[in-house]
């Protein structure tokens, strides 16, 4: 019981890692130890936008997500990395790949990447899933900034790498395995280790697992292993054996030979498939051929509320009939079995809620079995057996005998057909190292909290960051000296002075304000309930949105020429600038009421997925002929109706900023009264600044009356003073 709290107190711990901070994870540990049911509960569970990637198609389908392979649109080949070196060798670099609007929002969108089986995963192609990121994501700190949760156990299947395949990789990494990858070099990660093993209750077998998964197989152990060596072993047909091999064509032979041997009828059974469903992803044959008689495996979890079978369940067919189908004898139950079906996801953007969620690609629905007097090594990955017998004779790769023997529930339900040695046990010397380090990896409470702390402090400063928008500017300015013949120099001037002064009221004074935040912090590191640092936070979100409303001039503009590369280069700086003010400005408008990690992303997410859209819509959806005005009308209308400018900006959904200047419009029309958007000492307090400075600076007026005075208010009055003519 006391090693069964420490289990679930990992899974906390990962747990806690995942929700609150951006830390990297491999998560390890024995076979059986429970990280499948984690993953599934995790995807089930937290608030960060996830997608769940796998090497291969079986697992992909097993995990409920996709290959990486299929996600970041990569080559099968060696993920070459692009130092500068390869052209000489005639070596061809990673590639860049176009991809879809909807990939793109997702990719950009994402908070947690989890792959699967990351054992098997190679170091160039985890080296070519951070290249993607980092330019997808625009944004060149590891993974692009995400966050990545790395799910399985080294000791079993390693990466494959083809003698011609490691030919061209070995001048860039130490090995094949993951973690010698050149991201995880850079990207600072942690590791949870389980250890407590669900799948075997055998005490001595359990220490001999550790062992042979540790190399360190001692003579008595190995000695207690080959006790159940028994070479000429028949088992009865009905004993419930199962043979691991580790080639598919001894597999299918002995399969086909035990098949053959019955002399009941042949059945075949036909899949129904749809859509796309790769055929490396069948979880058994399309064209499935059984007999009663046969001893078989099922291999799904029964969908249905009885949960008669399991993936991995071993039985016998005991009957068949038109009408009732296959019966399976499991033990003592008999079990009709029907067809079922496996569903192939994408992932995808429901247009609604903005969100990530799986789409349907197609199906693959067959009996779900498949014949199991033997079955590779490989397919038994993640399955339980109570009698196995172990034919290692031809293992050629580094954990697959662990795999194998882990597979069982106990010894006394394993026979071995060859002797087990220490050197058939593939003692890797690079693996031994990597898990010699593990324990100086794993986290603390002191360390999540540090971790806790400095994420939400990252996402914090990232909302008062203005980096990108500036280099948004700069990008646009470049195309415009590039092209300067094009341009008029009164738009040449208005983005030149604009961006002058962005720079000067926004990106340095974002610099200092970022100083005073972490100032406040240091004192006391509470984000939520820290009144001084959400009194600042609201402060600062009302000054830096009403800075940002001053570039909608270049948002708006709209550049005539014939000449299509220069209206092109144009268009695509002027849409990359577009789409980060509109994701800035929506983040900024959601702190209204102070920040909070949680409501962050999801608004920050939620937007980038919109930004997408904004160039696109406005070219395929026809612009509506408005008279002159209507947006200020329309906002005249909901303001005769009660609503107040907050609510006003969330119906229409635009931004407060945009609404107080149809008010200030208003206002200067005579339309409205300045005194019915602001409190009574705010309004008079203003009112006697401008009458008694006739200064219509808004700027000095706010250094005078304090950052509490909002520009818009500002504006608003001051618009009411102009109509009176009083200034």
């Amino acid at each position: 019981m006391q090693t069964q709290k420490i289990e679930n107190a990992k899974l906390e711990m990962v747990d806690k890692f995942v929700r609150d901070t951006n830390m990297n994870i491999f998560l390890t540990g024995k076979a059986g130890t429970g990280k499948t049911t984690f993953l599934r509960n995790l995807a089930k569970d937290t608030y960060k936008r996830l997608v769940i990637l796998a090497p291969t198609g079986v697992a992909a389908i097993n995990a409920g997500g996709q290959t990486i392979h299929s996600f970041f649109q990569l080559d099968f080949g060696p993920q070459i990395p692009d130092d500068g070196r390869d052209a000489a060798r005639h070596i061809q670099p990673l590639q860049y790949q176009k991809f879809s609007a909807m990939k793109l929002k997702i990719i950009r969108s994402l908070d947690l990447l989890v792959i699967d089986e990351i054992s098997m995963v190679r170091a160039d192609l985890l080296d070519a899933v951070d290249a993607v990121l980092r330019r997808v994501r625009r944004n060149d700190k590891p993974f692009g900034g995400l966050q990545v949760l790395m799910i399985g156990d080294i000791h079993q299947l390693a990466p494959v790498a083809k003698a011609e395949e490691w030919s061209l990789l070995q001048d860039y990494y130490k090995s094949v395995y993951f973690f010698d990858s050149h991201v995880l070099t850079k990207a600072p990660y942690c590791c949870i280790e389980l250890d407590h093993i669900y799948r075997q209750e055998d005490r001595v077998f359990i220490d001999i697992l550790n062992k042979v998964r540790n190399n360190s197989l001692d003579v008595e152990s190995l000695r207690i292993l080959n006790s159940h060596y028994h070479p000429d072993f028949e088992p009865g047909d009905n004993d419930g054996y199962i043979t691991l091999m580790t080639h598919n064509k001894q597999v299918d032979e002995i399969n086909e030979s035990k098949l053959n041997a019955l002399k009941t009828r042949r059945l075949t059974f036909d899949a129904v498939i749809t859509g796309t469903f790769p055929e490396m992803s069948y979880p058994t044959k399309s064209e499935l051929e059984l007999k009663v008689g046969a001893q078989v495996m099922f291999v799904k979890n029964d969908p249905s509320p009885e949960k008669m079978y399991f993936n991995g369940r071993i039985g016998q067919i005991v009957a068949y009939d038109e009408d009732e189908g296959l019966q399976v004898k499991c033990d003592d139950d008999i079990i009709s079995v029907t067809p079922v079906t496996w569903r192939n996801f994408e992932y995808s953007i429901n247009e609604e809620t903005k969100e990530i969620e799986e789409k349907e690609v197609g199906s693959f629905t067959q009996i779900p079995l498949k014949l199991a007097w033997a079955i590779t090594i490989h397919k038994s990955q993640g399955l339980t057996f109570d009698k196995v017998i172990l034919d290692a004779s031809l293992a050629f790769a580094h954990g697959q005998v662990y795999v194998a023997l882990s597979r069982c529930t106990s010894l006394e339900g394993l026979v071995l057909k060859t002797r087990l040695s220490q050197n058939g046990l593939f003692n890797d010397l690079t693996i031994n190292q990597f898990v010699r380090e593990l324990p100086m990896r794993e986290p603390t409470e002191e360390q999540y909290e540090y971790n806790k702390k400095y994420y939400e402090s990252q996402m914090l400063f990232e909302l008062f960051d203005f980096i990108d928008i500036e280099s948004d500017l700069n990008g646009i300015n470049k195309v415009i000296f590039a092209h300067k013949r094009s341009f008029e120099p009164e738009l040449k001037e208005m983005i030149s002075s604009k961006g002058q002064k962005f720079y000067e009221e926004v990106v340095a004074v974002s610099e200092k304000f970022k100083r005073q935040l972490g100032g406040i912090l240091k004192d006391n590191f509470q984000i939520d309930n820290n009144l001084q640092l959400q009194e600042r936070i609201k402060k600062g979100r009302s000054y830096f949105l009403d800075k940002l409303t001053e570039l909608d001039a270049i948002a708006e503009i709209k550049l005539e020429t014939d000449n299509k590369e220069v209206k092109t280069a144009f268009k695509g700086a002027l849409d990359l600038f577009k789409e980060d003010l509109f994701v800035k400005k929506a983040c900024l408008e959601a702190c209204l009421s102070g920040f909070e990690v949680k409501r962050y992303l999801a608004v920050k997410n939620k937007k980038i997925v919109e930004a997408e859209d904004i160039g696109k819509k406005k070219e395929k959806k026809p612009k509506e002929k408005r008279e002159k005005g209507s947006s200020v009308k329309r906002t005249k209308e909901l303001i005769d109706e009660g609503l107040t400018i907050d609510e006003i900006a969330e119906r229409r959904g635009m931004t407060r900023t945009t609404i107080e200047q149809h008010v200030a419009e208003l206002v200067l029309n005579g339309e409205a009264d300045a005194k019915d958007f602001m409190s009574k000492e705010h309004y008079d307090n203003i009112v006697e600044y401008f009458e008694d400075t006739q200064d219509a600076s808004l700027g000095r007026a706010r250094d005078v009356l304090g950052e509490e005075y909002s520009w818009g208010e500002l504006r608003i009055v001051l618009n009411e003073i102009k109509k009176n003519n009083s200034i």
